[in-house]
């Protein structure tokens, strides 16, 4: 009663709510089945009910999940770059959150379930101007912060670390790189008796990491599936802005264009909806497997992990998702341009800019994929457009109602008229 309807990630106070209501609703409903009807009955009226009960359902959910899973470690990675701000608490700077220690305890919260599992932070610094590293590694042993370590991208070089030598400069990483190199230190690791399990997330808050439990319940399903990445868009999952549960991003046709483009470049990535949310886990085993393959060290590199465990670790039965709720965190993101004049225009710009990496990755894998002869006009056609023309078809598509049309199959002739050539 009384709880806004957003959640304020820099708010200790109304974290303390999220856990003390997520107890209480474990303590109400004691079985998986009986929490996942009580989030069914949230979701009937997802946006008058405010986040933090969207989330605290969830958590209580991955906790009571992870209290019957088969002892697992989980490595958790994450890329640090101009974080000064994001790691400070809201006394020290208004967009602080005071990540190192809300990681950890979200952490350790969920297992709390699990007596027989244990876990670990991994920061890496990517050779970050503001000395993100550095900053960190005096804040946790100031604080006492539990298992948290941080790495540099930088030493890596620096050793000519295996399967990095394409990085001569931190400068030619943009996360990528970071956090592959994480994931990779991190698989060098021994915990014998418990499934191994690498996830990546990021520096924010927005993916509240309680909620691994989803992850690692269904990595340890089954020995064929070797990854699984939390969707803000898959039936069950909400994303939440700063106007509370949202159910899933504005921008529903972006989203099913997007979608539309990964079924007709990058197939073999099978049916899940969203590649893009920072948040997947994936077993030691496979990142042993696909990491000394990837090639792409920017802000895009995850779809790259994703094709790679499609293509060399079983195909569409390898790769899990799992619904989450997430929630926005973009005052100090570092590519996401704060305060532009036009946020549809900077939207448009990014959705652009993945269609450009899509189609790359689709040239990369093409001989490795089976592509119908009818996909190639839209290939083409996806390959001519510039970012005006782009823009143009988004803006002028007609509206979806209330959510992404998924699975639709966009024609030429349609597209073409959008974009008004």
């Amino acid at each position: 009663k009384g709880e806004p309807l957003p959640l304020d990630l820099t708010d200790a106070a109304g974290w303390d709510r999220v856990y003390a209501t997520a107890e209480k609703l474990m303590a109400e409903f004691k079985t998986v089945e009986k929490l996942r009807a009580f989030e069914s009955a949230l979701l009937q009226k997802q946006r008058e009910l405010p986040t933090m009960i969207h989330l605290a359902a969830k958590l209580a959910t991955s906790k009571t999940i992870m209290a019957s899973c088969p002892p697992v470690f989980v490595s958790m990675v994450v890329a640090m770059y101009n974080e000064k701000n994001r790691m400070s608490t809201k006394e020290e700077h208004e967009n602080g959150e005071n990540f190192l220690v809300m990681k950890a305890r979200e952490m350790g919260w969920l297992f709390e379930a699990a007596p027989n599992s244990s876990w670990e932070m991994i920061y890496v610094d990517d050779g970050c101007p503001v000395e993100s590293g550095k900053l960190a590694t005096e804040r946790i042993a100031a604080k006492g912060i539990r298992n948290s370590k941080i790495l540099y991208l930088q030493d890596g070089i620096n050793n000519k670390e295996t399967n990095f030598d394409d990085i001569k400069d931190t400068k030619d990483s943009q996360k990528g790189g970071a956090v592959t190199y994480g994931m990779w230190m991190a698989s060098k690791e021994e915990h014998p008796g418990q499934e191994h399990i690498i996830v990546f997330t990021d520096a924010d808050l927005a993916a509240n990491l309680a909620q691994t439990g989803f992850l690692c319940s269904n990595l340890c399903s089954s020995p064929t599936r070797m990854s699984c990445v939390g969707s803000r868009y898959d039936e069950g999952g909400i994303f939440c802005n700063e106007k509370g549960a949202m159910g899933v991003t504005k921008n529903f046709e972006l989203l099913a264009f997007r979608d539309f483009q990964k079924r007709l470049l990058l197939p073999v990535l099978g049916k899940g909806r969203d590649t893009q949310c920072g948040f997947k886990a994936f077993k030691a085993e496979a990142v042993r497997k696909i990491v000394p393959f990837v090639t792409d060290r920017k802000f895009s590199f995850d779809m790259q992990l994703l094709m790679l465990v499609a293509l060399n670790c079983g195909g569409e039965p390898a790769m899990g998702s799992e619904a989450i709720v997430y929630v926005d965190s973009l005052a100090e993101s570092n590519f996401y341009q704060q305060g532009s004049a036009d946020p549809m225009a900077e939207s448009y710009k990014s959705y652009f800019n993945m269609l450009g990496r899509i189609l790359a990755l689709h040239d990369l894998y093409a001989n490795q994929m089976t592509i119908s002869a009818d996909s190639k006009p839209m290939i083409e056609f996806l390959r001519s457009l510039t970012l005006e023309t782009f823009s143009k078809m988004m803006g002028t598509m007609p509206r979806m109602d209330g959510k992404p049309d998924w699975g639709r199959d966009f024609s030429v002739a349609d597209c073409k008229g959008w974009a008004g050539l």
